[in-house]
């Protein structure tokens, strides 16, 4: 089994979801792990994580579309843990319209979740492992880049937007010991898509199923501690959607 005893993760928008799960599956493998998040319920997470685990879990408000709130989560996070080891940039949402019944508020608060927030986010990490002299970092894609079942323009620009900035980044700084990649869940049912709308598109997956959080989650920690000579990659977790409809 996977052991990452004296490792530190850091987990955005990991309050619920993928995020609670990516959080789950480090400290699991004894991993320290900050859960981070704009709800403050992100604290009690991790409160419920710290009593499951061994290693030091804790709990951080924190805003990806703030600089100054990142800036200062890192600084507590190399405060309080002295090291930081992964990051996985999980923060994120869509409005899901019709393109052109998509508003400029629509479209802004999207990308500004989504592209900006994991663009600031990936700034402040990538300075920090630059002095620190190493680091990986994960970014959460979308299938919807891949295949589009409607109803996501401003979401889908986000998150190829997030795929393009992984690569950039993942060139950049390659030769520093800084690992960036990105995964792009499939149909997974959170408390944030649970709505009726992957109901529709669940016939066209090949595997005939939803994926679970727990399921990409391992896919997650597997890219940020283990395959440690891929970067700049966009790694499809979709049931088979990506290669043909069925």
């Amino acid at each position: 089994m996977l052991n990452l005893k004296g490792k530190t993760a850091l987990v955005t928008g990991a309050a619920q979801g993928i995020g609670y799960a990516i959080s789950e599956s480090f400290a699991e493998h004894d991993a320290d792990v900050i859960l981070t998040d704009y709800n403050p319920k992100v604290v009690d997470a991790a409160t419920e994580l710290n009593q499951k685990y061994s290693g030091n879990i804790s709990g951080l408000v924190m805003n990806v579309m703030d600089d100054e709130s990142i800036q200062k989560g890192l600084d507590q996070v190399i405060t309080q843990y002295g090291k930081l080891d992964y990051v996985i940039n999980n923060a994120g949402g869509g409005v899901l319209k019709p393109f052109a019944e998509l508003t400029d508020d629509d479209f802004d608060k999207t990308i500004n979740l989504d592209l900006r927030g994991t663009f600031l986010c990936m700034r402040a990490e990538i300075q920090l492992f630059l002095k620190q002299g190493y680091g990986s970092i994960v970014n959460t894609g979308a299938l919807g880049s891949v295949y589009n079942p409607g109803g996501m323009g401003a979401y889908n620009a986000a998150k190829n937007g997030i795929m393009g900035m992984t690569q950039a980044a993942a060139v950049d700084y390659a030769d520093k010991k800084i690992r960036v990649n990105c995964v792009a869940p499939g149909l997974t049912k959170t408390p944030l898509n649970d709505g009726g709308f992957l109901d529709k598109i669940l016939p066209t997956v090949p595997m005939k199923r939803y994926e679970t959080a727990d399921e990409v989650a391992k896919l997650f920690v597997f890219v940020a501690s283990e395959a440690t000579f891929m970067t700049g990659q966009t790694i499809l977790s979709d049931g088979g959607v990506s290669v043909g409809l069925k």
